[in-house]
């Protein structure tokens, strides 16, 4: 179906090198705030996309979540703030052993151990994928897929089994939305560079 969405997004602003950060060595409270500009508000009219839009719990988001990593061809941009869904985590590993660029930016929450498991970061990295770790905010709390150049998921539902079996949560997914997807391209491109680069 169609529809038009009236949406204000953030449009990239100015960015900053990306530095390199091993996993440990720097603490949120001894650096400063990326200092980009903020970036103005976008108000887009988006008429033909196609639209999903569920609700958790049992909702059905884990599976659209690990469709829509499957089905993608040559790009995924994830931004994450708790991420622990097992089924997500292997749906990116077989994007990126397809050839599928992965990147992924995550809260600094997510570079430590939870309870026995590894920190999402380190995870992340053994399959090879790269991240960053958004310190310049208090918390990085963006759920948001991107998927190559007209695909969109985001919503509140964070990437957990929590969210798809326990919580009270919204997913929306949108296709054949170009203007939409280059809007959050570019709010990545700038999260990134207020980033450091994760090394294990």
């Amino acid at each position: 179906y169609s529809t038009a969405v009236f949406i204000g997004l953030l449009a990239l602003g100015s960015v900053l090198p990306s530095v390199a950060v091993a996993a440990g060595h720097v603490h949120r409270d001894h650096l400063q705030p990326c200092v980009a500009h903020h970036p103005p508000a976008t108000q887009l009219n988006l008429t033909g996309v196609h639209a999903t839009l569920l609700f958790s719990p049992r909702g059905g988001g884990e599976q659209l979540v690990v469709r829509a990593i499957d089905n993608a061809q040559h790009r995924i941009l994830m931004q994450a703030y708790s991420f622990t869904d097992r089924h997500i985590f292997d749906a990116l590993g077989r994007a990126r052993q397809r050839g599928v660029k992965v990147q992924v930016i995550v809260d600094n929450s997510d570079t430590r151990r939870y309870h026995h498991w590894p920190s999402v970061a380190s995870r992340l990295a053994k399959l090879h994928i790269p991240v960053w770790v958004d310190y310049s905010v208090e918390t990085a709390h963006n759920k948001v897929l991107i998927l190559d150049d007209s695909g969109v998921i985001t919503g509140s539902y964070n990437f957990t089994y929590a969210a798809n079996y326990r919580n009270a949560e919204n997913l929306l997914y949108f296709r054949d939305a170009p203007v939409l997807t280059k809007a959050y391209i570019n709010d990545w491109n700038w999260r990134r560079n207020c980033s450091h680069r994760y090394v294990p």
